[in-house]
């Protein structure tokens, strides 16, 4: 019996320390523009980010999950709300960079 509970034991640990959670970061490498307010669904990655900056990793236990980003992106004394039309998956164990540029395909859910 002590073998079985030794043996359930270590499958447990085991199991424990695979389910590390995932990691996300942004980056803005947008022509000068500087994006703020930046999210990947209802988690908040950064508050600012100038062009070519990255967010600090972000550890995701609620994983396996799928959202898009979402921030505000001022230029020119402007500002707009946008999101990425892309959704973004973040797994266990993942090390998730998400690079916006200019090219990133994004829409404004408001219009």
């Amino acid at each position: 019996m002590k073998t079985v509970n030794i043996i359930i034991a270590i499958l447990v640990v085991a199991l424990v320390a695979s389910c590390k959670p995932g990691k996300i970061r942004v980056q803005n490498n947008i022509s000068q523009v500087v994006i703020t307010n930046v999210q990947w669904g209802d988690q908040y990655l950064a508050y600012e980010l100038l062009p070519g900056e990255t967010s600090d990793k972000l550890s995701i236990s609620d994983v396996p999950e799928s959202n898009k980003i979402r921030f505000v992106m001022q230029a020119n004394n402007q500002a707009i709300y946008l999101e990425t039309e892309e959704l973004y998956h973040l797994d266990r164990n993942d090390d998730l960079l998400i690079v916006i540029t200019d090219s990133t395909p994004v829409k404004n859910p408001n219009e």
